[in-house]
């Protein structure tokens, strides 16, 4: 009697058991860090969108010399001072908002929803 040798294809439940344990433990220290990272990304935009919507404002003011033709964001965006109004990372909205200690305009946000604990932006809120 000959013995047949059986041919191993696949692999078995206690290598298929070990490579998701691996991969669930490299998942679990990298996804913290990634999560942050996109955190971090999205208060630097949004920072970022704010000074950019700012820095037209005061354009538009130093380019009229009076503030009416700078009072909203549709206005900085048809007098070419930003390229477009910039999309909120956190679902809010941007605009502007009478400064009562410059008599001009401040950039402002809107429904900041998301933001990481303690990260909060130095943006001022609008009313």
């Amino acid at each position: 009697m000959t013995m047949k040798k059986m041919n191993k294809k696949g692999f078995t439940l206690t290598e298929i058991l070990i490579v998701l344990v691996v991969a669930g433990i490299l998942l679990a220290l990298i996804l913290p860090n990634v999560l942050r990272a996109i955190e971090r990304g999205n208060v630097t935009a949004h920072e970022s969108n704010i000074n950019t919507i700012q820095v037209g404002a005061f354009m538009c003011f130093t380019e009229n010399r009076v503030w009416a033709p700078c009072d909203t964001l549709a206005e900085l965006v048809a007098g070419n001072f930003i390229d477009a109004i910039p999309a909120h990372p956190f679902g809010g909205n941007y605009s502007l908002q009478a400064d009562p200690n410059s008599n001009g305009f401040l950039a402002c946000s809107a429904g900041e929803v998301g933001f990481p604990a303690g990260e909060q932006p130095d943006s001022p809120d609008c009313p």
